[in-house]
């Protein structure tokens, strides 16, 4: 019996989790339903897998859904995917937002959506340099 009444809380926080990610999730997955630009690659890229989804998070709860990408040298540079993919958000309804910091960061793109903010980030993967993410999320910028 106590077992079950020191449980009982942690289903409960779990249970809220879900919840909450499913919400998040629903808001990731407006911000790409005119435009999915998770599927989206620069020339030459090709998905390396299918697609992510994440919400470990159980403070946040902030849901991500992302794609990996392999780019070869010879098709573009970071600077050129990043290129492409903010004209491509700015063409769907994303605002760019202005960079904070040294105008070497990439510069954030975020959609409203349902009341939530959702951010289109970029991760390059400094093991290999021919390698990138692409991520929606409700992480904030």
């Amino acid at each position: 019996m106590v077992a079950g009444l020191a449980a009982g809380p942690l289903i409960s926080e779990l249970w809220e989790h879900r919840r909450v990610c499913s919400k998040n999730y629903d808001s990731v997955e407006a911000a790409l339903a005119s435009f999915d630009v998770l599927d989206a690659a620069p020339t030459g890229a090709a998905p390396t897998g299918e697609r992510d989804r994440g919400c470990t998070d159980t403070d946040d709860h902030h849901a991500t859904i992302s794609r990996s990408y392999r780019l070869p040298g010879q098709h573009g540079s970071p600077k050129d995917v990043e290129s492409f993919y903010q004209d491509l958000a700015l063409r769907n309804d994303w605002t760019l937002l202005p960079t904070e910091g040294s105008a070497d960061e990439p510069r954030c793109m975020v959609k409203e959506v349902e009341g939530a903010e959702v951010s289109l980030n970029l991760w390059f993967d400094p093991e290999s340099e021919d390698t990138f993410e692409v991520s929606a999320s409700t992480w904030p910028c």
